[in-house]
């Protein structure tokens, strides 16, 4: 395994471990404050932040070894699937009229901002190097 794939690794690891704490207690705040509708909304929020963050460390992973131009169209299309994923899933949700979508927000913007944070250190604590060493 390559510095490379263990970061990324390491960051997916703890993106999901990290949306799955904000799903638990996303879902257990909105039980209490506004009740069932709000926890399931809390979940779909959790969801819909693991749709935005995971895909795009996933696409890292399988591309960072393929050449630029590879790797940036795994990354672009990684990042058009997703996007449009989570349109049609804010699309459909703004019509159910039960939905909480004060409890959604606060998880889904909690969840990507963790999980930007994630990326961030995890990144940033990473000892790749630039170069290859020469004989």
């Amino acid at each position: 395994m390559t510095p490379e794939e263990a970061v990324y690794r390491q960051a997916i690891r703890l993106t999901i471990v990290v949306l799955a704490a904000i799903a638990v207690v996303g879902a257990a705040i909105a039980w209490v404050v506004v009740g069932p509708a709000g926890a399931v909304a809390a979940l779909v929020g959790a969801v819909v932040a693991a749709i935005g963050a995971i895909p795009t460390q996933v696409s890292m992973l399988v591309g960072h070894r393929k050449p630029p131009h590879v790797m940036a169209g795994i990354v672009a299309f990684s990042w058009l699937g997703k996007m449009a994923v989570i349109i049609v899933a804010l699309l459909v949700l703004g019509q159910v009229e039960s939905f909480h979508r004060a409890s959604f927000a606060a998880t889904a913007m909690t969840g990507i901002v963790a999980s930007l944070v994630v990326d961030v250190l995890t990144l940033r604590k990473a000892r790749i190097p630039y170069v290859e060493p020469g004989p």
